[in-house]
């Protein structure tokens, strides 16, 4: 095994790193670093970082209430109310069925979906309701923590890649591709997350 390599961590604003993982991917040319594995397995334990890279984002944003807390409703025959709850409260917050992978090496997809990192999936919010709102006759105020979400889509980046030419012992020669680009991903990624009062009548 040729184990010359220049370690590379791909980096981008818009990427989300990936656990370290490694792809392979067939056709095209090999360089001169390259591995000899045999490609019955996918225990391979080497390589570069796959990162997530983003393409498009929805236009618009979409809110979540991830927590509705108790309701206090102004008097009728008041002018008027002010309403602070006065705690603080921590949600902690998750969506499941968000992510969708897929990308043209078939065995890949189950692997992939089960790495891709739940960073604008899940997390917690910590409020401090100190504020006051001001209330009319006969108005109902509660206190909610709201969550902010963009849907989002991009490609995997990074494989390793293999020409199929053997190099003995039923192995075949791999090379590290930083710059490949393959599948798809959508997510919807947390934006912005705030406490309010929802205030009706």
């Amino acid at each position: 095994m040729n184990t010359k390599k220049s370690h590379r961590r791909l980096a981008s604003a818009m990427g989300v790193a990936l656990t370290p993982l490694i792809l392979l991917a067939s056709s095209g040319s090999a360089s001169a670093n390259t591995w000899c594995w045999k490609p019955d397995g996918y225990d391979i334990r080497k390589g570069d970082t796959t990162w997530a890279k983003s393409q498009t984002q929805a236009g618009n944003t979409w809110q979540d209430w991830v927590w509705r807390g108790p309701t206090f409703r102004c008097p009728t025959n008041v002018p008027g109310c002010s309403y602070a709850w006065n705690q603080t409260k921590t949600t902690g917050w998750q969506w499941g069925v968000s992510l969708s992978v897929s990308n043209p090496v078939p065995y890949l997809n189950q692997v992939l979906s089960s790495i891709t990192p739940s960073y604008g999936r899940n997390g917690s919010t910590s409020t401090a309701f100190t504020y006051t709102t001001n209330l009319g006759p006969g108005q109902f105020a509660q206190p909610i923590q709201v969550v902010e979400r963009r849907w989002t889509k991009g490609t995997f980046v990074g494989a390793f890649r293999t020409d199929h030419s053997g190099c003995g012992n039923g192995q075949e020669r791999y090379w590290w591709d930083g710059n490949y680009e393959f599948g798809t991903w959508t997510n919807n990624f947390r934006v912005n997350d705030w406490g309010s009062y929802n205030v009706w009548r």
